[in-house]
């Protein structure tokens, strides 16, 4: 038994960041960053006191367990192992004693079914039914180290017969990355919806209940695919899994002939395809070696022998060995091969297209059980990880939240469940079928695309209590305008679904937060993880002097209620509202002693605003006190002031060259606070706070790196360049 035994195919198929096709994850060591809370919503078949529910993944290096009660981060230690488990044909497990870990809890179990999940690489969030999983700690580093996973492989594994599902995910400086997974196999409906800032909502998942999944795979499922339905225990395996494609098995040579006809035909001529991001490979087969070479730069990749049918259906072996270069090269491959889109009947040296989806899955052979996973009946937007390269031009059901409030795990799947959003948008104006639930946020032509409506199609929508949307004619939120108010309205009967191009989504309580760290411009201060409730970030190192500025968007002149979240060991600190770059001062409020930096406390005073949408500053002459977020309401008529959501502008914010050598130019570089650049691993390899028109990338080795640019007005934007 290994250590950190990642079941079945989780060692075969780490994401590995190339361009735009596949997922980012960190390296060794794991920054702070924003704590996400992650609620668990039983759909299922299953009553909360029969679900179960762990939380395992790495934190600076060493392998943690998250206490699915608490929230509390754990050491993985052999002392966890208390739970005496299943004993199959004398297996007493890797302690020899048939006790596993104590890391599980009932969903009933776990305060508002939240989980909170901080900075994390590697982590698996395990879900079970009827059983805990029994899984094996070994410890938190050395060696051993790490965990015992399920082992279905193996006859007596003491998970045999347990349902479980698996929800994957990084939380890293650059974004939180989060999956469901059918790379493994089958065994119950999932869904995730993501949350995050700028109006940022994505959802993944399948659509039917398990019964009827179950039943349409037995339908629709050929001959040499039937075997991976296991009637016994309810679940659809991964072909691999099956013995019809392992060694010996009926279906072992699978994809043999596409294979040898493709190193056939390319050993007297050039495959050429386009990658998208990943740039133009030319590639011919040399002494069963096939090498490509990209047209840009010559960059090399190589795979290094034909693959054999389980590597072609794992990206596994040949399909993930050697460098960047060679491992660029082997997912497309190992991609085109699995969704049969290299295409033979083109002359050699023909660029091909690898990235048309309506070319995927239509010439035998290909992978039926990929293909049955992207149906649109079965999972939301024909999205989801059915194979380890699916994400190779963005097909696998990842979901990347470059700022990331908050995460919805649905059991069971979405089958009969309403979208959750502040509105829903529908296709119809019966407020049924496919329908989309939008959170608070501004939503341009290209997001609503991405949740899957476009324009013409949204028919209705459904406004809940308490918000606004306000739909526009143009996609930069101006033009011809039409506001819907906690209301059902069909779009078609006022010709709006064919002239809206962006929408908003608004609170109209009588009261919005600002959050303290969402400031456009500051002098001074710096931002840190808070303890408050909500979690996030709060500014501190407030010093004498120092300010912040923030949008504001007044909607009329009147008498308002400012209150301030703060925290201070000190007393008498003070801090003062004001506007006109300090010439126009608004009020100003004391700071009590709290008792500490992170004892939470709220003060508030009386202000007379105008109308209007510009800044206003919180300056202070003491210093001395941390700010976590402030409120303002309108004290007479209890309208809302909306903090003023500005539209980034990719155009004024530019970085060139790319590909750079030496020096990577800033355009716009007024608008940064900061500019991060991480390896394809997600190490962060360089931060400059406040930087100049110029940075220097002289001292990072060729290749791929992703630059995060912090906006002082708080949204975020990301870049990916290539060092020569």
């Amino acid at each position: 038994m290994k250590t950190r035994s990642f079941s079945l195919m989780e060692t075969l198929c780490i994401r590995i960041v190339f361009l735009l096709t596949v997922t980012f994850t960190v390296a060794n060591t794991v920054h702070a960053q924003t704590t996400v809370p992650f609620t668990l919503h039983n759909n299922s078949a299953y009553g909360d006191g029969n679900v179960f529910v762990a939380v395992i993944g790495i934190i600076n290096g060493n392998f943690v367990w998250i206490n699915p009660k608490t929230s509390a981060v754990n050491l993985m230690n052999v002392s966890n192992n208390t739970v005496a488990g299943p004993v199959i044909n004398g297996n007493m497990g890797p302690g020899g004693n048939g006790l596993y870990a104590n890391c599980f809890a009932r969903l009933s179990e776990i305060p508002g079914k939240v989980i909170n999940i901080p900075g994390i690489e590697g982590c698996r969030i395990l879900i079970s039914f009827n059983s805990q999983l029994y899984l094996y700690f070994f410890g938190a580093s050395g060696a051993p180290s790490g965990y015992a996973a399920p082992n279905l492989a193996n006859p007596t594994d003491p998970n045999q017969g347990i349902r479980y599902e698996t929800i994957e995910l990084t939380n890293a400086p650059n974004g939180l990355w989060v999956n469901t997974t059918r790379v493994d196999g089958y065994q119950y409906p999932m869904g995730l919806e993501v949350w995050g800032n700028a109006g940022f909502y994505q959802k993944v998942g399948e659509l039917i209940p398990h019964a009827q999944i179950l039943s349409q795979w037995q339908a629709t499922a050929p001959a040499n695919f039937a075997g991976c339905y296991d009637a016994a225990n309810g679940i659809i395996k991964f072909p691999s899994k099956t013995p019809a494609f392992q060694s010996g098995g009926a279906q072992a040579n699978y994809f043999g002939s596409y294979v040898d006809a493709i190193w056939s035909k390319y050993s007297s001529g050039n495959l050429v395809f386009n990658a998208g991001d990943a740039g133009t490979w030319s590639g011919r087969v040399s002494g069963n070696v096939f090498t490509f070479t990209r047209s840009s730069d010559g960059q090399v990749g190589t795979i290094s022998r034909k693959p054999t049918n389980i590597e072609v259906m794992e990206g596994s072996g040949v399909m993930a060995a050697g460098g960047q270069w060679d491992k660029v090269v082997q997912a497309q491959i190992c991609a085109a091969i699995n969704r049969h889109t290299i295409d033979l009947n083109l002359a050699t040296g023909a660029t091909q297209d690898f990235a048309t989806a309506s070319k995927y899955y239509q010439t035998s052979p290909y992978n039926w059980y990929c293909k049955f996973w992207h149906r649109s009946d079965i999972s939301y937007n024909s999205l989801t990880y059915a194979f380890c390269y699916d994400d190779v031009f963005n097909h696998s059901s990842t979901v990347n939240a470059p700022s990331p409030q908050r995460v919805t795990i649905a059991i069971g799947g979405y089958a009969g469940t309403t979208p959750s959003g502040a509105a829903i948008a529908y296709k119809d104006c019966n407020y049924g079928g496919y329908a989309v639930g939008l959170g608070q946020g501004n939503y341009t032509t290209s997001q609503l695309n991405a949740l899957g409506i476009l324009n013409n199609d949204i028919s209705s929508i459904k406004v809940t209590a308490g918000y606004k949307v306000t739909l526009y004619q143009d996609d930069n939120f101006s033009g011809a305008s039409l506001v819907l108010t906690a209301n059902d309205e069909c779009l078609v009967d006022n010709s709006w679904n064919d002239v809206a191009s962006s929408l908003k989504v608004e609170s109209t309580a009588s009261s919005t937060v600002i959050q303290a760290e969402s400031y456009n411009y500051m002098s001074g201060v710096d931002v840190e993880a808070t303890t408050d409730a909500g979690g996030g970030q709060n500014v501190g190192w407030i010093d004498a002097g120092d300010w912040m500025s923030y949008p504001v968007n007044i909607p009329v002149a009147g008498t308002y209620e400012v209150s301030y979240r703060v925290a201070s060991p000190n007393a008498n600190t003070t801090l003062r509202l004001e506007k006109d770059a300090g010439t126009t001062q608004l009020g100003t409020v004391t700071i009590p002693n709290t008792g500490g930096w992170q004892n939470w406390s709220s003060v508030s005073h009386t202000v007379t605003l105008p109308a209007g949408a510009y800044d206003i500053g919180i300056a202070t002459s003491t210093g001395g006190f941390n700010l976590n977020y402030l409120t303002i309401t309108n004290a007479s008529s209890g309208k809302i002031a909306m903090m003023q959501q500005q539209v980034a502008d990719d155009k004024t914010l530019v970085l060139s060259p790319n590909p750079v050598k030496d020096q990577l130019n800033i355009r716009g570089n007024d608008k940064v606070k900061t500019l991060s650049i991480y390896d394809i691993t997600g190490r962060e390899i360089k931060r400059v706070k406040n930087p100049g028109n110029v940075v220097s990338v002289s001292s990072l080795t060729p290749g791929l790196y992703i630059v995060v640019i912090d906006r002082k007005d708080g949204t975020q934007k990301q870049v990916k360049i290539l060092k020569d």
